[in-house]
């Protein structure tokens, strides 16, 4: 049953199920059955005995701090796993509480995005490396949404080394040729200053994020999405809409083992 659902995530990407009642421990089964679950980085928003499943949103407790992690910078394209070197990983969200208005998530494939790309861009980006860098934009979140998070130490930074790759990369389960980058962790891009790697940058994501080629998911309680990192690159929506209301779900990141690469 496992196999049958690794299959179709790989030949979909991304897997939509509705299960009630999905409990942490629920969760935490699948994650191990497909594959090594990470445990969360800002750990003060792992669900308890489950530090693998981190709560996202913006619930509070009753003394109006806050009980998940709530980046409000809204629209910002990204693969999970592209700061730690986990760019096969597979990512679980787990909707228990939805707002009456906004608070979607949004998807786009690498896959169509190399394919329906300009052949003269194509040329360009095919020697290009690039450096993704975790802490640059943990630092960039921590400016911009006070109180966001605790500051990671000295040595939780330490353990998250900046990573180098390939910009165009061919994925290890589908062989399909895909364009890899994610915007808010990208600090460098091999032979551009910081204007050029910015407008490539954009030219990329806009290409890749175009409506007509993307997903949006409206969220429903009990929702469950699964989808394949390398494959797929997604986006919170505007936080403004659900200012007034509660979101609050359950993520974790699962490393395929390696024998499924």
């Amino acid at each position: 049953m496992v196999k049958a659902f690794i299959d179709l995530l790989y030949r979909y990407a991304l897997r939509l199920v509705r299960i009630p009642n999905f409990t942490p421990a629920h969760q935490a089964a699948l994650a191990r059955a497909l594959g090594r679950p990470k445990d969360e980085t800002r750990k003060e928003f792992a669900v308890p005995d489950f530090p693998m499943i981190c709560r996202l949103g913006n619930a509070t407790d009753a003394a109006g701090r806050p009980t998940a992690f709530f980046n409000r910078q809204g629209e910002e394209w990204h693969s999970d796993g592209a700061g730690s070197g986990d760019v096969n990983g597979i990512t679980m969200l787990y909707a228990l509480d939805v707002p009456r208005q906004g608070g979607e998530t949004m998807y786009a494939s690498l896959h169509t995005a190399w394919e329906t790309l300009d052949p003269a861009t194509q040329a360009r980006i095919r020697p290009l490396r690039t450096l993704h860098s975790f802490n640059w934009h943990n630092d960039k979140i921590l400016r911009l949404s006070p109180g966001a998070a605790k500051p990671l130490s000295a040595a939780e930074r330490a353990a998250i080394p900046d990573r180098r790759y390939n910009l165009v990369q061919t994925h290890p389960i589908t062989g399909r040729t895909l364009y890899y980058v994610s915007p808010n962790l990208v600090h460098e891009i091999t032979g551009l200053d910081e204007t050029e790697r910015d407008e490539l940058v954009a030219q990329l994501i806009g290409h890749a994020s175009a409506s007509h080629r993307g997903y949006r998911h409206l969220w429903s309680p009990g929702d469950l999405l699964v989808w394949d990192n390398n494959a797929l690159m997604h986006s919170a929506t505007d936080v403004s809409a659900y200012v007034d209301d509660r979101r609050l779900l359950h993520r974790s990141f699962t490393v395929p083992p390696a024998n499924a690469i």
